[in-house]
């Protein structure tokens, strides 16, 4: 067999090996009982999209649930919501803003003392108002400040608070929302798709360090939801509402790594095909046109 044979050999060995693992995780997630890891789930920037929904979810699968996000009147708003359809679960609410110093760990560390934490939902981020060249995205050295304080310090701080608990108890889960703009470079969101690849690594290294040591962590990389972070005000085959993609990735949880929705999942799939830079190159294409159409509407507005 010559040098291509042996190359085309492996490339169908490769593509065969994704292939199988792609429909692992599509089809076949072993679902698990939420309730079995403890009494109460903590879920941050809870009060829309992806975590409200999980928040309501969890409620709905019989966990008290904590909700930390920023403005204490929509957290109300949650609990509010969760209470007159789950009437047996407890709610807790904490108002901080995670773009802030973290002075704001100790005010949560003392909140949740004492409480029975079985599952840690690291939900809240935040991104660009619309794609942009890094050099040239409007007060960088806030952004810079906030998206990484938000994006990777609560991922890292929370998990580090409540891990130590967890493994001592032997059962626990963890999930860490990244994104697909985590798993590869995302020209024009430079910063999110960085501060989303770490939670992405960073996940699926505990994964790894914990497998054997009774708790599950898990990097959950949707691609596009209905919300206000995405900007998608329709649902479609491929942008669940928010409800739609918090049930689904509930169910699989068992997985290290996931996108949480079967749509996402072959995006996702397809476009790991893709050398990087074509996907680059589609990537700037797309997302460039988006960037184009924002700034008219803003020069318009004006």
């Amino acid at each position: 067999m010559g040098f291509l044979g042996v190359t085309g050999a492996f490339a169908l060995v490769y593509v065969t090996a994704r292939f199988a693992s792609f429909l692992y995780r599509l089809l076949c997630p072993v679902k698990l009982n939420i309730r079995k890891f403890g009494e109460w789930a903590l879920v941050t920037g809870c009060t829309d999209g992806i975590g409200r929904a999980y928040a309501i979810e969890l409620a709905k699968r019989g966990m008290s649930v904590i909700l930390i996000s920023r403005t204490k009147e929509k957290l109300e708003q949650v609990a509010k919501e969760i209470h007159s359809k789950n009437a047996n679960v407890q709610t807790k609410t904490i108002a901080v803003d995670f773009t802030k110093d973290n002075s704001i760990y100790s005010t949560i560390r003392e909140e949740i003392r004492g409480l029975d934490i079985g599952v840690l939902v690291n939900n809240v981020g935040m991104s660009y108002d619309y794609p942009e060249f890094f050099d040239k995205v409007e007060d960088s050295a806030k952004l810079v400040n906030n998206m990484i304080r938000c994006n990777v310090d609560s991922v890292a701080y929370l998990t580090q608070m409540i891990l130590p608990d967890m493994l001592q108890k032997h059962r626990g889960l963890i999930v860490n929302l990244s994104s697909v703009s985590g798993r590869r470079p995302v020209p024009l969101l430079g910063l999110y798709s960085g501060t989303k690849g770490f939670v992405d690594l960073f996940s699926r290294s505990l994964a790894a360090e914990c497998a054997s040591r009774g708790v599950l962590i898990q990097s959950l990389c949707p691609g596009f939801v209905v919300s206000k972070l995405s900007g998608i005000r329709k649902p479609s085959l491929f942008s669940p509402t928010p409800e739609q993609f918090a049930s689904s990735a509930i169910d699989r949880i068992s997985l290290p790594f996931t996108t949480g929705y079967w749509a996402h999942d072959l995006q996702d799939f397809g476009q790991s095909l893709l050398p990087e830079f074509l996907s680059n190159k589609v990537t700037m294409y797309v997302l460039g046109g988006v960037r184009a159409r924002a700034l008219k509407k803003r020069n318009r507005a004006q």
